[in-house]
């Protein structure tokens, strides 16, 4: 089943000023063209949005109905985050750390990583559009997730806890712990590619 994804428009913001995000609770802001990284670390954020910065820390934030665009980070540190109904779009993320994170109802789209960590994390109706991943680990409880052409150089699935995940729309190269792929949907092509880690595991031999 395909993510579901629940639509929202942001109605008119204010500017939003670094200070602001020193409060615990943050709306209606628009966080616009700052030089230096942005944390938000334990805010509540809802209905702002973010364009053209940088953000690196929001470890245990909540973040609902927000929009982020061109707003990436070397590394983004959002252990504990949660995240309800948030656009991601034209961000770069050297790694992007959402351990024991919640995500639900997010849409990344035309963004890049270099490391997606999503181990512990509750995921669910989470689509990644036109994304690129040096590495993406599922090792959480994932429900509901998408890709739409969408390329990884390499899965981490060890531990991954997936049900009505599609991964028919990400090109892969190789996957770690392909046991952790059960609940899976995958296409004919990408499980010829799999074909050997699978024999790996069971301990079959492949003739020549």
């Amino acid at each position: 089943m395909a993510p579901r994804i629940r639509r929202f428009t942001l109605p008119e913001l204010a500017p939003g000023y670094r200070g602001d995000l020193g409060d615990d609770y943050v709306e209606l802001l628009h966080f616009r063209d700052f030089d230096e990284p942005l944390a938000a670390d334990g805010a509540r954020l809802e209905e702002c949005r973010f364009s053209s910065v940088q953000i690196e820390a929001l470890r245990n934030a909540r973040l609902i109905q927000c929009e982020l665009d061109q707003s990436g980070a070397p590394a983004l540190q959002a252990a504990g985050a949660f995240l309800n109904d948030v656009r991601v779009t034209h961000s770069r993320f050297g790694s992007a750390d959402f351990a024991e994170a919640q995500l639900d109802g997010v849409v990344f789209e035309n963004c890049k990583f270099g490391w997606l960590n999503l181990r512990g994390a509750t995921v669910r109706d989470v689509l990644f559009v036109n994304c690129q991943f040096e590495e993406i680990d599922l090792g959480g409880q994932i429900q509901r997730l998408g890709f739409v052409d969408s390329r990884a150089g390499q899965i981490t699935a060890a531990g991954a806890q997936l049900r009505e995940v599609d991964l028919q729309g990400l090109d892969f190269a190789q996957v770690e712990g392909v046991d952790g792929l059960r609940g899976a949907r995958i296409s004919a092509l990408q499980l010829s590619l799999l074909a050997e880690a699978m024999a790996n595991h069971l301990g079959i031999k492949l003739g020549s």
